[in-house]
């Protein structure tokens, strides 16, 4: 064998070298798998914070669905929510129809239109009012129908409590 034409004092440092190397390779091997690592410092350490999945609007319906969930967050107060439950119950009519740019982009327009109504003895801006939908679920108050969206919102907000309360001297 290869072994005999080596003398003895040649056999311990190879076999030392080769012992070293196959310890060598298993904790390297062992760091690749995270088997056995050196323990991270505290300030190396990061939560992993898991994200919601985005909201994807892909029907007409989710599209309403999200303005009235938009406008319940925008009512802070009794009398902000009970002016949306009033503006729901009188406005039935909701209508949302994807729009398609140029650039391939699209979004949501949602409209509520109660034109049809002959006597309409609630509030004007609430006969005719749109939003547009992106399809990640931000919405926008429409400048469509003399910015009527926008004048809702305010609605809401004004009845709302301020954010912060005003100082006192």
């Amino acid at each position: 064998m290869i072994f005999t034409n080596l003398n003895k004092k040649h056999i311990k440092p190879i076999l030392i070298v080769v012992l070293l190397a196959v310890l060598a390779l298993g904790i390297t091997g062992c760091e690749q798998f995270n088997q056995w690592s050196p323990p991270k410092s505290p300030e190396e350490k990061t939560e992993i914070v898991e994200a919601p999945p985005p909201i994807a609007i892909k029907t007409g319906e989710r599209a309403i669905l999200t303005i009235y969930e938009h406008l319940l967050s925008q009512a802070e107060s009794y009398q902000a929510k009970g002016y949306l439950a009033d503006f729901y119950t009188k406005c039935d009519n909701w209508s949302a129809e994807s729009e398609r740019f140029k650039d391939g982009t699209s979004l949501w327009h949602v409209v509520v239109d109660m034109t049809s109504v002959e006597s309409w003895k609630e509030k004007p801006y609430w006969q005719q009012a749109s939003w547009f939908v992106l399809h990640d679920g931000t919405v926008i108050p429409s400048n469509r129908f003399q910015a009527n969206a926008l004048r809702i919102e305010a609605a809401l907000q004004e009845l709302s409590p301020p954010l912060h309360p005003p100082a006192t001297d």
